[in-house]
């Protein structure tokens, strides 16, 4: 499978205009924190950073019927639909039902991206290449797709790894040659003492902001936008690698606000080969 992006894709994802919605049956209230004021914060980003025409939208659904009649009544006014913090069921639901009248980019789908991206330049900076790469993934079964991922960019060996396995076998069985540990669900931080012993020489990759996700977005519009459907497998690929030449080795992609991003990567994957 080819990592360059394809030649035909133009930068066109700033032209769009793009609808940043929750139903928030995925979020998780932290101090201090509204859904709606992140959901203003990720538009807003988008708009100053990439010129994407990015509105806020906070939508009541019970269920992925509603949701997907929701996103039916959005998708009149806006070309796509970046949906966060939304149960991730309900999300697949509403991609699929609408796959062919407007592109549903999800939060996971960008995460995914952005933790692929780092953990190949991460493989890359220890000369490490994919096909010898070992990767453990905690808690993947929050982002089914960044297994895919890993498997579609030719790493050799990725084991999984979750809480219940704590007890019978340790993380540090897993990590002992060499592998790269990325954390889906804040197992590797150090609040428990022999979780942060078995990694605390272990590459361990997280997504602490999830804002850092974001610049994986216009690429993924600009591309449905010219092939006429949402992302795929491939096309995700495609924007990891893409992205993965522009990071800090072994380092999640910058946030769009961050200076040293490459505006490049943001507004013209065509030139990402």
């Amino acid at each position: 499978m080819s990592a360059a992006a394809p030649a035909d894709v133009a930068p066109t994802a700033a032209a769009q205009r793009v609808a940043v919605v929750s139903d928030a049956s995925d979020f998780h209230r932290e101090p201090g924190s509204t859904l709606l004021t992140g959901l203003l914060g990720t538009a807003s980003l988008l708009r100053e950073h990439t010129g994407i025409a990015a509105t806020a939208l906070l939508v009541t659904a019970e269920d992925a019927d509603e949701l997907i009649a929701e996103l039916r009544r959005v998708a009149v006014d806006f070309s796509g639909v970046y949906l966060t913090l939304t149960n991730p069921a309900r999300a697949a639901a509403a991609q699929v039902a609408l796959a062919g009248t407007s592109t549903v980019i999800t939060d996971r789908q960008t995460t995914a991206i952005a933790l692929t991206a780092a953990m190949l330049s991460s493989l890359d900076r220890r000369g490490i290449p994919p096909a010898a790469g070992h990767v453990v993934i905690v808690g993947a079964e929050h982002n089914p797709l960044l297994v895919a991922l890993a498997a579609a960019a030719g790493i050799g060996e990725i084991d999984r790894w979750g809480l219940d396995d704590a007890h019978n076998f340790p993380l540090s069985t897993l990590t002992r040659r060499g592998a790269l540990v990325i954390d889906l669900i804040g197992a590797t931080q150090p609040c428990g003492e022999a979780t942060a012993a078995a990694t605390s020489r272990t590459p361990i990759i997280a997504v602490d902001d999830p804002t850092t996700a974001l610049l994986a977005l216009p690429y993924l519009l600009t591309m449905a936008h010219q092939r006429g459907h949402p992302p795929a497998l491939p096309e995700c690929l495609a924007c990891a690698h893409a992205l993965a030449q522009h990071n800090p080795p072994g380092q999640l992609p910058p946030a769009l606000s961050d200076p040293a991003r490459s505006a490049s990567a943001v507004s013209d994957p065509a030139s990402q080969r």
